[in-house]
């Protein structure tokens, strides 16, 4: 009996594409038509990181990239992107596999962590995809950040960026996207990844083991999780938070510059623990917002690079996805 041959679906978010895009973008992410004010002001955002997202870019880097890999190694193997908000959308990469004669599914996201809005929505659109297709078949690899290679590659960066700050004084904040708390359910996967991810790279950056912290004296008004103590201090805080009416997840990035900026430290140096590529959460929110936010308050502002195509993120790719394409 032949084996069952394989296509990888490698999932993402997706982004405009061009400042035209950004409004029928918005309408497919938010199920209406957004207002002209609210499209106008993500233009001008865009605007500021290129005119486009760069994701599908990145994307289509690392599927060659993958496929590549996986062919030097004897599996010959389609990898196709598919974004679940735009173009090229997950059904007609589906689609594309099966032409070229996939006959089972591997999907395999790019959001790092298990999220209801990113991983639990590609996934839904990929089997909707499959029935479709009339493809039974649809497995799934174990989520990014459980990788090695994504977590040394994190921990390498901050490494990179600690030797080029030039504050005697800096503070490192990990961050990640921010999500309505109504989201969530007790125990939430999301949640508990990023805390596993934080510890995992503080640890081989050189800093001290996370505690809980409470209002400290050494930051306070902020609740989360890191160590004060120490050469280089450390905290967690969530970014990108979105116009959702309701709680979010907190600490907020802003709280934490301003705090670190009323006692004194010097330098903030992020840490994007949560994402696997540049976006507008790396391009603008960060290196935008986040470094005015800190200039303004006199503080130095640095930060960490994310893996994009780096080979350290495709070997971590192959190293969840191969036990998934012997399985056939």
């Amino acid at each position: 009996m032949s084996a069952v041959r394989p296509g990888i679906l490698l999932t993402a978010f997706g982004g405009p594409d061009s400042l035209n895009a950004v409004g029928p973008f918005m309408a497919g992410l938010m199920h209406r038509e957004p207002p002209a004010e609210a499209v106008a002001r993500a233009q001008a955002k865009y605007e500021a990181i290129g005119g486009k997202s760069p994701l599908a870019d990145i994307a289509q880097r690392i599927a060659i990239a993958i496929e590549r890999r996986l062919a030097e190694e004897g599996d010959h193997v389609p990898v196709r992107v598919g974004m679940r908000y735009w173009t090229p959308y997950i059904a007609d990469a589906a689609g594309t596999l099966v032409e070229i004669g996939a006959e089972r599914l591997i999907l395999a996201s790019l959001s790092a962590f298990e999220s209801k809005v990113a991983s639990g929505a590609y996934r839904e659109a990929a089997h909707d995809a499959a029935v479709e297709l009339g493809i039974s078949d649809v497995c799934e690899m174990t989520s990014l950040h459980e990788a090695q290679g994504f977590r040394k590659y994190l921990s390498n960066s901050l490494k990179y960026a600690l030797e080029a700050t030039s504050g005697a004084r800096p503070l490192v904040v990990m961050t990640a996207h921010s999500l309505p708390a109504s989201d969530l359910e007790q125990d939430d996967p999301y949640v508990a990844g990023l805390a596993d991810v934080a510890s995992v790279v503080s640890t081989d950056a050189g800093l001290d083991p996370a505690v809980s912290i409470d209002n400290d004296d050494r930051l306070p008004g902020v609740e989360t999780f890191g160590c004060l103590d120490g050469c280089v201090p450390w905290v967690f805080a969530y970014q990108s938070k979105g116009l959702r009416p309701g709680v979010w997840l907190e600490p907020d990035l802003a709280e934490v510059i301003g705090a670190a900026a009323d006692v004194g430290y010097d330098e903030i140096v992020v840490c994007p623990i949560g994402f696997a590529t540049d976006h507008m959460e790396t391009l603008y929110d960060l290196d935008i917002v986040a470094k005015r936010q800190a200039l303004e308050r006199g503080l130095g502002f640095m930060r960490a690079s994310v893996p994009n195509d780096d080979p350290v993120l495709i070997d971590a790719f192959v190293e969840l996805l191969r036990p998934l394409i012997s399985e056939g």
